[in-house]
């Protein structure tokens, strides 16, 4: 759990968060080409934000319950021929927005839990399959079906020439039902010159949406089911690669490229808040738009002699458009990074002594923060600029470490010859020493807006606060292996 807590402004926050889940599988060898996998899955995710300031006391909670199984089948004709097919199915319990809020002895009502239920179901084929010793084929084809069933209560708002009504469905009821077809494809294809080229297309249907209450940089993010309203997203990615081997395979070196489009994306509606779904569902609070990303990821790494390890860059660009937000204009994403560098180091001393160092950059998420305040009937209101049209500070840190491994063999005496000789040690053990964060870069978790003062005697002011997550963190690990 998470918690952050300030005296000087009288706010705190603490957000309990966690995932149980359990699995049961079984395998079963029918011959030696073919093979069946049986697994049951169940997780309980549970998200939590509670924040407080002066006497307001806010609580939003939200959740996804999934029960599910899948049957799963490889048969391998021969050495360049590989066949999977499978189905499998999940129940989801949604539980999107359970919100809470008191002032002093003041409690709000913020309407009833709403839980939303739903089957999703899937049945694949894919063949893998080389063509000759330099093209490699991989094609699949999915077929995926959503069920949305009740209990549910539908609320349509009316309007002045019709009043609000509501629509009743009871258990298991069928509400709204999506299907679809999931191609996919991809090959790779050797050269003579320790190169290759790769390259896919794929198209997919997702049944449940990522969108945030927030319009700043809280981490207010909750999943949400596909609805009757809420159709489901869909989207199709290309890529293609490049990828070349050098000095014998010391270094390998990649460059890709990469196009994605999504339709049916969600986000809630300007100046929605959490409470506005008393009495009413929340995918009546949500519009509805388009996305794409796209980008270039290079590589290189290096595996021989004693200083390994690897680079990794991709500058990457992903944007929304929806109509009823940002006056229709495309905007970043609020997880758009145009850049993200990654570097790891290993430098082999000897056969007993490591050092490890990981370097990460990555540009900051996009937030709405208000670009002016003005008062009315004694209460504050303001005014938000462009939506996501600022960034959070830039996310890097170093990482460091040594491992210290103890001897491989040990000095035992021959029974027979009397001399001595190196046996391998059954049971080994190494320590290792790490530091997170060594530089101890404050990096923003999310930001909070401020005010002081009061605009009654002119001296109020409004400023934006940052709450970090980690600081600098030593470590020790003992490992042992027998």
């Amino acid at each position: 759990m998470f918690t952050y807590k300030s005296t000087d402004d009288n706010f705190n926050v603490q957000m309990p968060w966690g995932n149980g889940i359990a699995a049961l599988r079984w395998n079963h060898l029918f011959t030696n080409k073919l093979f069946m996998n049986v697994t049951g899955t169940f997780s309980d995710y549970m998200f939590a934000f509670k924040s407080a300031q002066d006497q307001f006391n806010f609580e939003l909670r939200s959740g996804v319950r999934d029960v599910g199984g899948k049957v799963d089948f490889s048969w391998f004709p021969n050495a360049r021929h590989r066949i999977k097919w499978g189905i499998d199915y999940i129940y989801h319990t949604f539980t999107p927005t359970s919100v809470s809020a008191e002032s002093e002895d003041v409690v709000f009502d913020t309407g009833e839990i709403q839980r939303l239920y739903s089957h999703e179901n899937a049945a694949y084929f894919m063949d893998e399959f080389d063509v000759n010793e330099n093209l490699k084929i991989n094609a699949g084809l999915r077929y995926s079906t959503y069920e949305f069933v009740g209990p549910f209560t539908r609320y349509i708002k009316g309007d002045i020439s019709k009043p609000d009504t509501t629509i009743n469905y009871a258990s298991g009821d069928l509400i709204k039902f999506y299907h679809g077809l999931e191609p996919r494809i991809s090959f790779r294809w050797m050269l003579p010159d320790k190169s290759s080229i790769k390259a896919g297309y794929s198209y997919n249907y997702q049944y449940v949406h990522l969108t945030s209450l927030s319009a700043v940089s809280l981490p207010t993010d909750i999943w949400y089911p596909t609805t009757d309203l809420a159709k489901p997203q869909n989207g199709w990615q290309a890529s293609a690669g490049y990828f070349r081997n050098f000095l014998d395979d010391h270094y390998e070196t990649s460059v890709e490229v990469y196009y994605k489009g999504m339709q049916n994306l969600i986000e809630f509606k300007e100046g929605a808040l959490p409470g506005d779904n008393i009495a009413d569902n929340t995918d009546n609070l949500l519009v509805y738009g388009q996305g794409w990303s796209y980008g270039v990821e290079f590589f290189i790494k290096r595996t021989y002699g004693k200083l390994t390890g690897w680079i990794g860059y991709t500058w990457a660009k992903t944007e929304r458009k929806f109509p009823d937000l940002n006056n229709g204009k495309v905007y970043p994403a609020k997880y758009d990074r145009r850049h993200d560098l990654s570097v790891v180091a290993n430098y082999k001393l000897n056969d007993r002594i490591t050092f490890g160092a990981c370097f990460i950059f990555a540009t900051g998420n996009t937030l709405t923060l208000p670009s002016s305040w003005y008062v009315q009937e004694q209460n504050l209101l303001f005014n938000y600029g462009a939506r996501n049209s600022t960034r959070m500070a830039p996310y890097h840190r170093l990482d460091l470490s040594v491992t210290i491994y103890d001897k491989a063999y040990k000095t035992k005496q021959d029974p027979e010859s009397g001399d001595n000789i190196q046996v391998k040690k059954k049971f080994r053990s190494n320590c290792a020493i790490s530091i997170y964060n060594a530089y101890n870069r404050a990096n923003p978790f999310f930001l909070y807006v401020d005010n002081d003062g009061d605009f009654l005697s002119g001296n109020f002011k409004l400023s934006v606060k940052q709450v970090t997550l980690f600081p600098i963190i030593p470590s020790f690990t003992w490992n042992f292996e027998f």
